[in-house]
Formats: structure tokens, C-alpha cells, sequence
């Protein structure tokens, strides 16, 4: 291997000059770059920084969601990935019975930008509001276009915490009826959601020890790996997570962490099994989110009279923050629901009469926003 001379140093000039033209070379393949991108799809793209939406708070333009489309529904333009399908399929994006022509108090959160009648060719098999479709468009979430476009690769909010869903989801407008306190049982969980929130034990959970506790006591340790670690003990936990990463800067447990932040949805799937010739779900996904991390081991008989299973305490397996007695009891504890929630099939232990199949097996009893409140 040849060795560099300790000694040398380039001309100051031709590093000047150097410089100078890789900056210019960058420039112009960014502009290149994104001319690529959305000229095809965005007849607007060299108006780029017409404030047709208005501006955010600290007045960069907003660029419309049809304009983020027409790179991000490509995968191999800008990303490897296509973040577009997740959001396109969501409530966020699909049509709905708000059309354009609605009151100013309900686009505040329908139609933020008002971008949405843009993304009505997204949805031409979908019935649309006669005035023009609304949506929560990219750019509500992820904050303003040109932040983005301009200066590329940054991004002003590529993961939107709490406080972006809070945004709307907090107090809904009186007459809400699909969600807000009109005899709904899901509506009882939507009002003052970000208050609930922020009064919760999930708002208070940071852990900067380890992946081991960042696994339930942060919103990335969560996410990235929960989804691996499912199903396992305090033992099997305490062998598999610490060789992870911890990571630097966590975040507490919010929205993000339990529900996909384009489609809603939580961030576990059912346990369905085939009994007698039928699916029957023996575990609801929001029964497997919840015992992610508050855990709790069940044994499961079936019974084919009525098509359901029985549930008991399991013993053989003991949660991270669990412990068994000289009886074999579980031993009372504040971090997970095994020794209060569910009988031993002896019935030595007592527990409450909780579905797991139930896609309320939780919400019966806490409010999902804030687990440690009861809803009594």
C-alpha cells in the first residue's frame, strides 16, 4: 500500500475552484432532479413557488399533495419506497362526505391546505362529494413543500409526533356523531384525545438506558422491535435485546408508536386460527398491541359448543417485570396486568371477565389514550 505524503497540500486556488463546481453541479442536478420528478404529473412544477395554498407559520409555501405524489408514488425517482399506496388507502386521503363546499370549521381539519381537490384523479372509482373531494393532504403532516423541495434531501417533519395529530384530534365540534359522545362506545375515546394524552403515563415513558427498556419505554425502541420480539418472556427478552442498538434520542410512547401514521391503523395484526372448518380469532390485534408490552400470558381451550375459547393464566411463562411466589403464584406488580387480570385455570388466582377476542378486550375498562385511566 502506498503511503501519503504527510506534506502535501493542494493549491489553495484549484480547491477553491473545485468547490465552486461541485456546488454548481449539485444545483443543477437538483433541479434536474425534480423537474423529472413532477413535470409529467404537475403541469405547475416550474410555478413552484407560487403560494397557491398559502404559507405555514414561519411562511414557507405549501406545494399541494398531488405535487408530493408525483415522486413519492414513484419508487426509484427519489425513495425505494412508496409511502404513497399507505396514505392513498387511509381515511386521510379517500373520499369522504365532506365535499370542497363544506363550513370553514370542518375543512380547518378535513381540508387544512386545501389541496384536496387536487387528488380527485387519485379516486376516480370512488364516489366523490359533488362540490370536489377534501383531504388531509402530506404537507398538514409533514409540514410545507417547499421546505422539502428547495433543499433536498432535507425534510421539515418527516416523523410527525403527537402534536401534529393533535392538531385535529383533540376536541371535535359539537354534533360529531360519528365520534364525539353521542352514545358511540368508540366515541366515548375521541373528545380532548392530546389532553388525554399528555396527562398519561405513555407521555411520561422515556427510557435512554438500553433497547431492552426502550422496547416498551420509547416510541422508536417500539417500533423497532416489538415486531421481533412478540410472544417472548422476561427471559427470552433479557437474552435476545440487549446486543441491539439503543437508540440515541428517544421519544415517548404516542400515537405513532400504536397506530400507522398514514392509514390509522394499529401497529399489530389478530390472532386467527381454523376451528371446525371456520376462522375464529383468538387473539384481537388490539388485545396483542396492548400485551406488547403489558404482559400477560394466556393458555387458550377451545370450546366447540360455543365457538370460543376459554382463556387462563399461563405460569410457565413470566413477563420481564413479573415474578412467581413459593405457591407459584404471580406476584403483584405495578408494570405488568398477569397476577390482576386473568385466573389461574385452578382458580387460585381470581381475574376480571376479559375477552382477548374482542376488538374492545381493552377499552372496556381504560381509555386507549391513557391507559393507566379507567373509564369509570
Amino acid at each position: 500500500m502506498n503511503r501519503i505524503n504527510d506534506n502535501f497540500s493542494p493549491p489553495t486556488g484549484r480547491l477553491l475552484q473545485l468547490g465552486q463546481n461541485l456546488a454548481l453541479l449539485l444545483a443543477i442536478f437538483t433541479l434536474l432532479l425534480f423537474t423529472a420528478c413532477s413535470s409529467d404529473a404537475d403541469p405547475a412544477a416550474d410555478n413552484i413557488l407560487d403560494p397557491l395554498y398559502g404559507t405555514d407559520a414561519e411562511g414557507a409555501r405549501y406545494v399541494g399533495a398531488d405535487r408530493c405524489l408525483s415522486c413519492h408514488e414513484n419508487p426509484g425517482k427519489v425513495t425505494n419506497t412508496d409511502p404513497a399506496a399507505t396514505y392513498l388507502a387511509s381515511r386521510h386521503a379517500t373520499p369522504g362526505t365532506i365535499g370542497a363546499d363544506a363550513d370553514q370549521q370542518c375543512l380547518a381539519c378535513h381540508d387544512p391546505i386545501g389541496d384536496g381537490l387536487n387528488l380527485g384523479p387519485w379516486f376516480t372509482d370512488h364516489q366523490q362529494p359533488p362540490a370536489g373531494m377534501t383531504a388531509v393532504g402530506c404537507e398538514a403532516c409533514h409540514g410545507a413543500g417547499t421546505l422539502h423541495w428547495l433543499n433536498f434531501p432535507e425534510h421539515p417533519n418527516p416523523t410527525p409526533d403527537y402534536q401534529a395529530c393533535g392538531q385535529c384530534h383533540q376536541a371535535l365540534p359539537a354534533g360529531h356523531s360519528a365520534y364525539a359522545g353521542q352514545g358511540s362506545f368508540t366515541g366515548y375515546y375521541a373528545d380532548d384525545i392530546l389532553d388525554t394524552y399528555r396527562g398519561s403515563a405513555h407521555a411520561g415513558q422515556v427510557n435512554k438506558i438500553g433497547a431492552l427498556c426502550q422496547r416498551c419505554h420509547s416510541d422508536e425502541g417500539f417500533r423497532a422491535y416489538a415486531g421481533q420480539t412478540v410472544g417472548m418472556d422476561g427471559e427470552e427478552l433479557t437474552e435476545f435485546l440487549p446486543g441491539a442498538g439503543a437508540i440515541a434520542d428517544p421519544s415517548p410512547i404516542q400515537c405513532r408508536t400504536c397506530h400507522d401514521g398514514h392509514t390509522g391503523e394499529l401497529r399489530a395484526s389478530p390472532t386467527v386460527v381454523q376451528k371446525d372448518g371456520k376462522e375464529i380469532t383468538k387473539y384481537s390485534r388490539l388485545f396483542n398491541l396492548c400485551t406488547a408490552c403489558h404482559q400477560v400470558f394466556l393458555k387458550a381451550e377451545y370450546s366447540a359448543a360455543e365457538q370460543v375459547f376459554v382463556y387462563y393464566l399461563d405460569t410457565e411463562k413470566i413477563p420481564f417485570h413479573g415474578a412467581l411466589d413459593d405457591a407459584g403464584l404471580p406476584v403483584p406488580s405495578a408494570w405488568v396486568i398477569w397476577d390482576t387480570h386473568f385466573a389461574t385455570k385452578d382458580g387460585a388466582r381470581g381475574g376480571w371477565p376479559v375477552n382477548p377476542a374482542s376488538e374492545n378486550a381493552c377499552m372496556g375498562c381504560h381509555d386507549p389514550h391513557a391507559a393507566s385511566k379507567p373509564v369509570w
